[in-house]
This record gives structure tokens, sequence and C-alpha cells, in this order.
């Protein structure tokens, strides 16, 4: 597999070097030069796989790395996913069950059977979230806890936009994915390039209960703006950010870019009433990041009347953020774990 850079240079690098280093020397993120995709049958064959098995295949399409399913089960564990009921058409992929409570522990350990560090490159982590992705889609298929019939809706938190990008490329590696849905906190800066077509590059963080997704200009944005608008574009995206100037497209950029994703800003104060509300109805505790990609959700199917299978991504435990859920549910912090889906 060889690879290229958001910022068009023409040297051309081994999927190693994507292993063990960051990003080129002029900034860019790398990128395979040619995306791989699986086709209809191969991904029809997931419902077959272990998880394991479709996380192996995936990094081994995306890196030559020849990974087994034991590669990935000594790293990760057997079960690195669950799967819980959410809602209506709604299911929790939590990626957190079995990797310290955060998803950033499984993708750590996938870094390192890989051959690379135990802090994965930006590229590593992006990869680690697509084969979870993939994964996911296929326990689904075999569980039949939803039943997909065309394409599976997917809703996460938007944060550093790993997990956004993680997906809109699974896309383009042929998981039937439909919308892209995101939640941003108070710092939606993403929003309102999605909405009006403007990012203010230099706006203040406003502090919210979701602090890890408090990133007005995300990094792995410049991954979006690439793939959906080019290089020269990205290069202007990448000079106005250097200065703090408000980036803003054109009516026809907008319309390439808005259809890529949805995205909706959600408040502390609806985070708050959300992680009660869904806990009452539906019993199951969801984090204040959770919250985010739900509310957006709800926004979302509220806004376009469209009701899809829904994969609510779920990377990291309500009890690392036991403080403010436990407020949110007026119980104590010792009594969180009791409530947490088993």
């Amino acid at each position: 597999m060889l690879y290229r850079t958001t910022r068009g240079n023409h040297d051309v690098v081994t999927a190693f070097k994507t292993i063990h280093t960051d990003c080129y020397g002029d900034g860019g993120l790398f990128l395979p030069f040619k995306m791989p995709k699986l086709n209809k049958a191969q991904i029809d064959a997931l419902a077959d796989n272990s998880t394991c098995q479709t996380v192996a295949q995936v990094l081994n399409e995306l890196f030559s790395c020849d990974l087994t399913a034991w590669d990935v089960e000594s790293a990760i564990g057997r079960k690195p996913i669950s799967l819980s009921a959410v809602g209506r058409r709604t299911v929790a992929g939590e990626y957190w069950r079995n990797s310290g409570e955060d998803v950033s522990a499984a993708v750590a350990a996938l870094s390192q059977r890989m051959g690379g560090g135990e802090d994965p490159t930006n590229w590593v982590q992006i990869a680690a979230r697509i084969a979870l992705l993939f994964a996911s889609y296929g326990m689904l298929e075999s569980t039949k806890m939803l039943r997909v019939q065309g394409k599976l809706d997917v809703a996460m938190p938007t944060g550093d936009f790993a997990m956004p990008m993680a997906c809109w490329y699974a896309r383009q590696m042929g998981l039937p994915i439909g919308n892209i849905i995101c939640g941003c906190n108070a710092n939606g800066g993403f929003w309102d390039l999605m909405n009006h077509g403007e990012l203010p590059t230099g706006n203040r963080v406003v502090p919210t209960c979701t602090p890890e997704a408090n990133i007005p200009v995300p990094r792995n944005l410049e991954r979006l703006i690439h793939g959906v608008l080019g290089v020269e574009e990205n290069k202007r995206f990448l000079l106005y950010c250097s200065k703090g100037m408000t980036y803003a497209l054109s009516e026809e950029q907008v319309e390439l870019l808005s259809p890529q994703m949805y995205t909706a800003v959600i408040s502390d104060r609806r985070v708050a009433t959300t992680i009660p509300g869904v806990y009452r109805t539906r019993g199951y505790v969801l984090g204040p990041y959770d919250a985010l990609a739900y509310g957006s959700l709800q926004d979302f199917r509220a806004t376009t009347g469209e009701e899809r299978p829904t994969l609510l991504i779920c990377d990291r435990s309500p009890i690392k953020d036991a403080a403010a859920v436990s407020r949110f549910l007026k119980v104590r912090e010792s009594d969180l774990q009791k409530r947490i889906q088993k």
C-alpha cells in the first residue's frame, strides 16, 4: 500500500512510514494513494466473520501488515465491541468495554501490534476506527439487532474529527453507510462551515461539559476539505487557519460539502437532559459525548423525517465522566457502575 498527503506533495511513501510518522514533512496528513474497496461479496461475508477477523482484514487492506485474527484478539480481546439497543432503530456500538474505558487504548494496542508505537499516528488512529466500523457492521448483520437492508446511518460526537473521517473513508471503501451524523458542542465551528459556508478559525474556546470536543477547527477537517474540494482548496483552508481568519466557501462549494455529513450543535443543557431522559425511557446510560451524538441523531430525524437503522458510536465509557453523569442522573458516583448496562 502506497500513500500520499493531503497537501499535494507528489512524493509517495509506504504504509510503514504512516505507522511510524504522524505526518509528512510539509505537515500533510497521509491517505492511501488509491483507497482499497471491498466488493459486495466481501461486505456480505462480514456477518460470518468474527470481530477480530474483520479488524485484521481491514487493517491488512490498509497497511499490508499480515495481521491475523489472533493478533487482533491478543491486542484488544476477543470481543472489543459490544452492541446495546438504545432507542428506536438505534444500537450503541461500545468500543470501550474491553479497552480501558476508552477506544484510544484499543487503537494504541493495535498500533503496537502492527509495529508502531503506543502513541498511534494520525492515520493509524483513523484506520483502526475504520476497521472497528466494518466489524460493527458485521456484528449488526450477524446478530440482527438492526435489520439494515440497505444503508446504515452512523452518529458520533465530532471531537477531533477522527471518527467522522473514519466513517467517510469506510463509505469510500464500500461499507454501506448512509448519513454521517455529527454532534458538536458549543464550539461548533464545523456546524458553521456546513450550514453557513463559513468557519471562524480564530474563535476562543467556550468551556463545556464535553471538553475533549472543544475543538473549533479539528485537525482532521483538513481531510474532508481535501477529499471533497481538492488540494488547492485545502491549501487555502490551511492558509486561513494559520492567520486565524474566517474561511469562507462559495455556494457551489457548500453544495459539494454539506451533503457529506449532517451536523447539529447540542448545548450543555441538552446534554444534561438527554442523559436522564434516555436512561428513564431506555434504561441505558449515555456519557456526555454519547449525548452529543444521540442529540444530533434526534435532530437529524426530526429535520429530515428519515429513520434509517443507526449505529451510535460510543467510544468512551460514562465512567470516564462519572462526576457529570452522576450529577445529571442524580445518583452517587459509587452507584453509577450499577446502572451501566452490562
